[in-house]
């Protein structure tokens, strides 16, 4: 099985290449969106700003080649950023469309008792699905200033508390999974959620 990792400069491709590696899967980048259709699985990961990364998506002709993709049922998985991609819009420096697969729009997080970004280790709380099965702790590391309020609850699979609030950390509809935390700087639990994913794809 063939993963590739939509590479538009914006972060962490070459740690997420090197996690699913360390665990024996062929992945690498994909710098072209006319090399989408060569794999399995698509990883959409990123850090960094909303518009931009939207703009940079359209430019580079990534934007129409996920939407084919998903439209086909072929799995794609978002990190970070990327899951974020996933909604209808985001509110960073104004607002952007996004992909609008899963309803709900990308917010600052605005608890004023807590630090922004939240940055760190945190611990989730699964919801349903099988990507949190033989977690040792369910602890990820998270690295964000915005947060995914999704409209459509069922989609999500598991959230962690913040704060006063409850913040998704999961999201899945169909065939599009998507993680707001780094399980490529996750260690254990990270390459559990990575293995997991692809048994439950293959």
């Amino acid at each position: 099985m063939k993963i590739g990792v939509v590479n538009i400069s914006i972060g962490n491709v070459g740690s997420v290449v090197g996690a699913f590696n360390f665990l024996r899967y062929d992945a690498a980048p994909v710098n072209s969106p006319d090399k989408v259709d060569e794999h399995d699985l698509l990883v959409l990961a990123g850090v960094g700003n909303y518009s931009t990364a939207m703009c940079k998506l359209t430019e580079l002709g990534f934007g129409s080649a996920l939407r084919g993709w998903v439209a086909t049922g072929k799995p794609l998985l978002g990190i970070c950023l990327g899951m974020q991609l996933f909604a209808t819009r985001g509110l960073e420096d104004g607002e952007t469309e996004g992909f609008d697969w899963i309803p709900g729009t990308v917010l600052k997080i605005g608890d004023p008792t807590v630090k922004v970004p939240h940055m760190g280790w945190n611990t989730i709380t699964p919801k349903s699905g099988t990507l949190f099965e033989n977690m040792e702790q369910n602890t990820f590391y998270f690295m964000h200033s915005y947060h995914f309020d999704v409209e459509e609850k069922s989609c999500v699979v598991a959230t962690v508390r913040y704060g006063r609030n409850d913040l998704v950390a999961a999201v899945r509809k169909d065939n599009i999974f998507g993680v707001q935390f780094h399980p490529e700087k996750s260690q254990g639990d990270g390459l559990r959620l990575l293995k997991n994913l692809m048994e439950a794809i293959a």
